[in-house]
């Protein structure tokens, strides 16, 4: 699955809202989930939005290297892009603390490290979506 099939991936599982809301977790958020930051006045277009989503997708792309630094350079793109997936959910801090996860993908386990992605809170909050993923990283 290449960049572009990941944003679209992204943008299916969040969803698109014009108008700001508050999400599971209590945060202000609006447009394709993106969580709103202090001082951040909300986009009035979707082409505000779509700017916004470009940018929090390239945090996420460079917060998935970051947590994968420690796997082979020759990690299934597939892998590596649903790690991208997370990391624009839960941010690369939240994504670090899959450490089962991670060990697995360094050893490009992908079946063990669908396995650890259910063993997460994040999988209780959010089922459908980390089945989903899962699924996927367990087939490659």
């Amino acid at each position: 699955m290449d960049i572009e099939h990941t944003k679209e991936a992204i943008k299916k599982e969040e969803g698109f809202r014009m108008e700001t809301y508050h999400c599971t977790e209590g945060h202000l958020t609006g447009g394709y989930g993106h969580k709103m930051l202090e001082g951040e006045v909300p986009p009035t277009d979707k082409a505000g939005w779509d700017k916004l989503f470009e940018r929090d997708f390239a945090k996420a792309v460079s917060g998935a290297d970051e947590v994968l630094k420690e796997c082979p350079a020759d990690i299934s793109e597939t892998a590596r892009n649903l790690v991208v997936e997370m990391v624009y959910q839960m941010g690369q801090f939240g994504v670090s603390k899959f450490k089962g996860m991670l060990k697995a993908l360094s050893e490009k386990d992908y079946k063990q490290a669908s396995v650890e992605m259910l063993d997460s809170r994040w999988a209780k909050q959010t089922p459908n979506r980390a089945n989903r993923m899962a699924e996927r990283m367990a087939n490659i």
